[in-house]
């Protein structure tokens, strides 16, 4: 089905060769063997605006591993995606003075983070890692705390993994360049293996949320889909950190993905930001979004 909607080049891809920091276990945390003995820490339901539309959010612990994961639910209505986009076209909303995010994002993060504070700041729990994790909006707002959590110097970038589903762009480029700069996804060799950084953001074929809010495109050039890459720089448009992982063919076991490692940083013009839609499609773009590794997220959301 890709091929009928967009131009894929495997030629391109094959310039970017899987590298072994990304693997597929980390996108399947939250299937947890009971010998890992995860506990429920907290569980929280709040409203995120003024529409009363709500927002979810756990937290789970495991004694074994001495980790953490915090697991922010995405998007249930439309409402609530109409309120997202609205927010995303006003001013951007300063985020601890080393950048712009979306105020929607940043405020659902203000209603959690009094319950999850409190367990970051636990000297108890100070030697454990932190996985932050979401699908949708829950994605925005995981990046969101995870970058929090440095910020106020909760745990430095090798004690966090931010792992998300169909995340929207959450902040702009100076954001980003931050995000990168203290939560890297790359391999060092120097450190040991639970000391390697991680911050990928998969996505799923053709979901259209990665690419909303859209950013500044560089008008002197464009692919053959006539797709055109996001500019980089400080120009106060949405901008993705991070590493994209894309899995265009779907995501049966075994499904191949990309690494997205070229240019330009975080918004990978030779992975899925170089992708062209057409919204007579919308529907296929829909059901990619809410299915991430053959499960229905929006199932789980609303059950």
């Amino acid at each position: 089905m890709i091929y009928l909607l967009t131009t894929f080049n495997r030629a391109v891809h094959a310039l970017f060769p899987l590298v072994i920091k990304y693997n597929e276990t980390e996108a399947k945390i939250l299937t947890l063997p009971k010998w890992q003995k995860w506990l429920v820490y907290s569980i929280a339901n709040t409203n995120c605006d003024a529409f009363q539309n709500s927002c979810s959010s756990y937290i789970i612990r495991s004694d074994v591993l001495k980790e953490i994961i915090v697991v922010f639910r995405g998007t249930t209505t439309t409402k609530q995606l109409i309120m997202e986009g609205w927010q995303s076209m006003r001013s951007n909303f300063d985020f601890f003075g080393i950048g712009s995010v979306n105020r929607y994002f940043s405020q659902a993060l203000d209603a959690f983070w009094p319950n999850i504070e409190p367990l970051l700041k636990d000297s108890v729990f100070k030697s454990y890692g932190v996985t932050f994790t979401g699908h949708s909006l829950g994605g925005a707002i995981a990046s969101l705390a995870a970058t929090r959590t440095v910020i106020q110097n909760l745990r430095t970038g090798d004690k966090i993994k931010l792992v998300s589903f169909g995340q929207p762009r959450t902040g702009d480029y100076q954001f980003a360049m931050y995000h990168n700069a203290h939560i890297p996804s790359r391999i060092c060799k120097q450190l040991p293996k639970q000391k390697q950084f991680s911050s990928f953001r998969l996505v799923h074929r053709l979901d259209l949320v990665p690419h909303l809010p859209p950013c500044k495109k560089n008008k002197s050039y464009s692919n053959a889909n006539k797709s055109k890459p996001c500019l980089t720089g400080n120009n106060g448009s949405p901008y993705h950190h991070g590493t994209e992982i894309w899995y265009p063919y779907g995501m049966n076991k075994g499904a191949k993905y990309y690494e997205c490692l070229g240019k330009p940083r975080g918004e990978d013009f030779s992975c899925s930001d170089g992708l062209s839609f057409n919204f007579s499609h919308y529907k296929i773009y829909v059901r990619d979004h809410r299915h991430y590794f053959n499960v229905d997220v929006s199932v789980l959301i609303d059950g």
